[in-house]
């Protein structure tokens, strides 16, 4: 049996992050799958990125705030309908470690795997082929709507595939569509709740089981040290957490 672990939607929160991590030590995680979306909205992205990076049996694509925040970074067109982002994405830009850049450069935007005959694909929000190459510009990951089987009917390139992985939309998710199943942990580290969410995945030849699971973590610590930093849009923010 192959157990793997599911995050995305970090944003920023060192303090989910650890929690997860802690949690996974006491699971015999054999590899986990980050979706993306690790930076932007909380203020401790280095802090994020160097844990992630840190981890052998760490597997990383990106999300629409890597991807902007690199565009910002390399001059490459930034979405225009994040204009009101661009401020907290250039804040984040200008601090971001010169190891970590590299790093998240390195990132592919989906990874398709197969355990036990089963394949599974990981992407941060799912796409037909012919987006799959699109520039963050081009908002790639805004074209379906909201989590939907009828959002997700018209998807193409998964016939194969018998599980989608995403992440995105902040809510959890599980539901079926055209004999694929589309499970979202919703996001680790961007909600009111004072709980980090992950997923734990157990694959066999027979199939595979999916656990959900919610971990404690000092949600106050995490608002204080949002409170006090300079990060653009903090008011907005903080909104979220009040």
């Amino acid at each position: 049996m192959t157990r793997i672990a599911i995050i995305s939607d970090i944003h920023g929160n060192i303090y989910a992050l650890e929690a997860v991590l802690e949690d996974m030590k006491e699971k015999a995680i054999d590899s986990v799958y980050c979706l993306g979306d690790m930076i932007g909205i909380g203020p401790f992205s280095n802090e994020v990125l160097e844990a992630l990076f840190a981890m052998d049996n760490m597997q990383m694509i990106t999300g629409n705030h890597e991807e902007s925040i690199l565009a910002v970074l390399t001059n490459e067109p930034y979405p225009k309908s994040r204009v009101n982002v661009k401020p907290h994405h250039e804040w984040i830009a200008s601090r971001l470690k010169d190891e970590f850049i590299e790093g998240l450069l390195k990132l592919p935007r989906q990874l398709n795997k197969t355990f036990d005959e089963h394949n599974i694909q990981f992407i941060h929000y799912p796409m037909n082929p012919s987006s799959s190459n699109d520039p963050i510009s081009q908002d790639p990951f805004d074209q379906l709507g909201v989590p939907s089987v009828e959002n997700f009917a018209h998807l193409q390139g998964l016939e194969n595939t018998e599980l989608v992985c995403f992440g995105h939309d902040h809510s959890h998710h599980l539901f079926t569509c055209n004999n694929t199943t589309f499970y979202n942990t919703g996001s680790l580290g961007y909600s009111s709740k004072a709980f980090a969410r992950y997923g734990i995945i157990e694959i066999n030849k027979n199939g595979y089981h999916i656990s959900q699971i919610n971990v404690p973590y000092d949600l106050e610590k995490y608002v204080h040290g949002l409170t006090n930093s300079s990060v653009p849009r903090k008011e907005i923010i903080l909104r979220m957490y009040s």
